[in-house]
């Protein structure tokens, strides 16, 4: 089986029985996208970002024997990256010895123009996924941030398609809320476009993954 057919439990199976760098690779690559706009939302400066996308799958790989779930390994990557890149933010704020506010301005001369809505999501974006219950969070994650359809999202969870689509309107809804709670409003027709626009532009430079998925910790 290629490792573009291969699930992310095989290829995880492949990595932790044999040591099989092409394996790692391959979920880097296929995960690495994701991993890098959550660390780029949070860090926004590109060197940092870069070390805590690295930090992430080196977590992958220490904990990849005892990853239960493997179906669900882009969720989880979600939650190690966020909390890499917030650390990294907490050591940058105590380095500045001033505070930094999460939904301050920034222009971002790498990503594509973005209104204003969406650049006050980004910082604040993965922090509030990743409080959601699992139900809601791990499909939201898998079609707003990992691209995949609702079709896709079904048969790599074992779900029907009905309850992947009702979960996400759900999680939306959530989302809403809570943004709303930290002044940022978003209306229901316009939520799920925000939400897209915020994961977009936050590309890992082809640079940056080559080099992570030749270097299997």
């Amino acid at each position: 089986m290629t490792a573009v057919a291969a699930s992310d439990q095989e290829l995880l199976q492949e990595f932790v029985g044999g040591r099989d760098e092409a394996a790692f690779a391959a979920l880097v690559r296929r995960h690495g996208p994701m991993v890098y706009g959550v660390c780029r939302r949070v860090l926004k400066d590109d060197h940092e970002t870069e070390d805590a996308f690295q930090a992430t799958f080196i977590v992958l790989s220490r904990k990849a024997p005892g990853i239960a779930r493997a179906e669900s390994l882009g969720p989880w990557l979600h939650q190690v990256a966020t909390r890499v890149a917030y650390r990294a933010h907490a050591r940058r704020k105590q380095r500045a010895g001033r505070e930094i506010a999460l939904n301050e301005a920034t222009h971002d001369a790498s990503a594509p123009p973005a209104d204003g809505a969406a650049r006050q999501l980004r910082p604040l974006l993965d922090e509030e996924i990743g409080r959601l219950p699992e139900k809601y969070r791990v499909p939201l994650i898998l079609c707003y941030l990992e691209g995949k359809t609702t079709d896709e999202a079904a048969q790599q969870l074992g779900w029907p398609r009905g309850t992947v689509a009702g979960r996400m309107s759900r999680a939306r809804d959530m989302l809403r809320s809570r943004l709303s709670r930290r002044g940022l409003t978003v209306s229901g027709a316009a939520s799920a476009a925000v939400l897209v626009q915020a994961a977009r532009g936050m590309a890992a430079p082809p640079a940056v993954l080559a080099a992570m998925s030749q270097s299997a910790p």
